[in-house]
């Protein structure tokens, strides 16, 4: 990402500069460097208000403030499975995602309510986190997407953990079907 980063001074549109920003993000939690991470989305979010779409690539058309806080928010749940501090902060970003959303990405709606689902079990709030994950496994069941379907699969194991609470219970029934079934 630097290197992409070094090569486009100069001639990436902000909203390039920010996705690559967020990418480095990306790869600093992946790393667990924490102050890093939040560097690099923070110049993420400040290239971002400097988009001016009419002059970005068809490519980079999805990247808005929703993919933002959407990729932020995956990264931050992936810490908070390790550090339980990170959740409130992790549902915080992702629930910003869902807010401004624009209509008919499903793949990402359901990625983005799987990912607060699995804040929403980080945090401890099972009844919240059923109700999400099966707002979740109706976008799964709307879209043949192998990496929403590898997320949700995630977010059954993170729920087996409490299979003996009735509305998890239920919604790993709901997961299990939607995993054994072919994508439509």
């Amino acid at each position: 990402m630097r290197l992409a980063q070094d090569v486009s001074a100069g001639h990436a549109t902000a909203s390039v500069r920010s996705m690559l920003y967020t990418r480095e993000a990306w790869a600093y939690a992946t790393l667990g460097r924490m102050s890093a991470f939040r560097r690099a989305t923070g110049k993420a979010k400040e290239a971002l208000t400097e988009a001016k779409p009419a002059e970005d690539p068809y490519w980079v058309a999805y990247f808005d403030m929703a993919e933002l806080d959407g990729t932020t928010g995956g990264r931050l749940l992936e810490l908070a499975n390790h550090d339980k501090r990170l959740a409130d902060e992790t549902a915080e970003r992702i629930s910003r995602a869902i807010a401004v959303r624009r209509p008919g990405l499903l793949r990402s709606s359901a990625l983005d309510q799987i990912g607060l689902a699995a804040a929403r079990l980080v945090q401890g709030e099972m009844e919240e986190a059923a109700r999400l994950g099966q707002l979740a496994a109706a976008l799964v069941e709307q879209t043949p997407s192998d990496r929403v379907r590898v997320k949700l699969a995630a977010l059954y194991q993170l729920s087996n953990v409490h299979a003996d609470v009735p509305v998890i219970a239920g919604l790993l029934d709901r997961i299990r079907s939607l995993c054994a079934a072919p994508p439509t």
